[in-house]
Parts: structure tokens; sequence; C-alpha cells
């Protein structure tokens, strides 16, 4: 949710046309015709699965990943509590069975249920030359030199020095953009500069910044109500028990030691 704001932010300001989707019914099964149908730019693709980004016309890419037991913990309070139905009907009827549930029961059932994200995760080609690899973990601890170089890898980023006339340009197209309409957006799109300075990135970082997004808690301070619970990698080892280890190892063997979590599947 944080790279989304900043990648919409980003498109916003250099006029290209930006796209979310989340799995295979946001575009029908056929990622290249919805790319190619709605002129897609950027392209944002939440549980990412390379049989359907091969398809896509040359394009650079940043691929992130996180600790998938921490994505189980995640998914569980998120389906809980805060996760929204609007788009996702089926999730009252699931969220009703968990709140029937001990913790240790639904986060059982979330391992369970990530079986087709996980097998994503594990088919996943990590030798692609024009993807950057990252991991979520990176983004909790280094994000202003992250949000840097991932813009440098998609060669959006304009490193030529920062002056005051840039400033005000920048303002003058939010100002159009703010006043003027539809209109004026399509105006100030065709006007506005292919990269964005790094100036402009970082405060980007800042302004979406975990503590921001959840009303002013940090990192690590929990509301297990928010979807901005928590922030901090490594929770899975808070909640995790035995029963839980035993039974993502049994269903994922070696996944998180591929990944580089672990160096071996005794943890």
């Amino acid at each position: 949710m944080w790279w989304n704001r900043i990648i919409a932010n980003v498109c916003r300001k250099t006029g290209m046309n930006f796209r979310a989707v989340y799995d295979e019914s946001g575009f029908d099964g056929d990622l290249e015709h919805f790319v190619r149908k709605h002129d897609v730019q950027f392209l944002s693709h939440g549980n990412a699965d390379i049989t359907h980004i091969t398809g896509l016309p040359t394009h650079r890419g940043v691929h992130i990943i996180r600790d998938p037991r921490d994505i189980a913990v995640s998914a569980y309070f998120s389906h809980l509590h805060s996760h929204s139905v609007k788009e996702w009907s089926a999730l009252e009827e699931y969220r009703e069975k968990l709140r029937g549930m001990s913790k240790e029961e639904g986060l059982a059932a979330e391992i369970e249920n990530r079986r087709a994200e996980f097998t994503q995760i594990g088919n996943w080609d990590y030798r692609q030359q024009n993807m950057l690899e990252i991991k979520f973990e990176e983004m909790t601890t280094s994000n202003y030199d992250l949000i840097i170089r991932v813009f440098e890898h998609y060669q959006l980023l304009d490193t030529s020095r920062y002056r005051t006339r840039h400033r005000i340009k920048e303002l003058s197209f939010d100002v159009v953009d703010g006043i003027s309409g539809s209109l004026g957006r399509k105006l100030t799109r065709k006007l506005r500069p292919a990269t964005v300075s790094g100036a402009e990135l970082l405060g980007m970082a800042w302004r979406f910044r975990f503590q921001s997004l959840a009303g002013g808690r940090k990192e690590g301070d929990e509301d297990v109500k928010s979807h901005f619970r928590k922030g901090a990698p490594g929770d899975w080892i808070n909640h995790f028990t035995a029963d839980h280890k035993a039974l993502f190892k049994r269903l994922y063997p070696e996944l998180v030691v591929k990944l580089g979590y672990e160096v071996a599947d005794d943890w």
C-alpha cells in the first residue's frame, strides 16, 4: 500500500497511466491484453504470477517479496479485522468463520489458504535481468535509499541539480490540477516531465511513511484493527506455535530457505 501510493503520485507527476491489479480476476486472466487495452504505462501487480508476467511487452520491473510467514500473520489479522469487503464480498463470510475460531485455528487456516500465493512466490523467476528483486524488509529499514535505487532502475529519476524553478513548476502543475478538473489534468499530463527528482521522491517517502499512514504510531506499535497493523518484519515469531511451524514446513518445504529467510528448514 505504501509503494502504490508513491507510484500513483509519481505517475500523476509524470503523466503516466497507472493501474493496479491484485489477482487474475482484475484482468480476466490475460494481463497482456489488459495492459494493451487500457494503455497501461505503469502496472502494479499484487500477488504476481510469473505465468502472466512473461507475456507482457518489454518492461522494467521491481518484484517485492516478503517473508511468507509474515504474510500469513498479516493476512490473518487483515482478514479478521481491517481488509475492505467492498471489492471482495466473499470476505464477509470468511471473516465470520475466523471470528468463530481461536487465533491458533485462524492462523492455521490462513497458512493453508496461502497455497496459491506461496506457490507463485516459489515458482517466480528470480533471475530476470529486467527485474529488480527487493525484500519487503528493506522497505522498513532503508526506504529512503531504496526509493532512489528503485526509480533509478525504472529510469524515472531526474539526476540533474534540483533548483527552485523546478519546485515552482511542480507547484504550478499541482495548482492547475486542483482547480481545473479533468480537462486541466489532461493538459498538464502532456506537459509534465517524464522523470521525478530525488527531492520529490524522498518527500513522498516521508509523506507516506508508516507513522503517517498509521495515524501517528511508529513501526512496531501494534493496532490489530488497523490495516497498517504493525509495520515490523519478523512478527511471525510472536504468533507461530510449534504446530504452525510444522504445518508451514509440511505445506511449503524449503520455501523460506529458497527466499533467503533461513539457511535450513529447521527453524
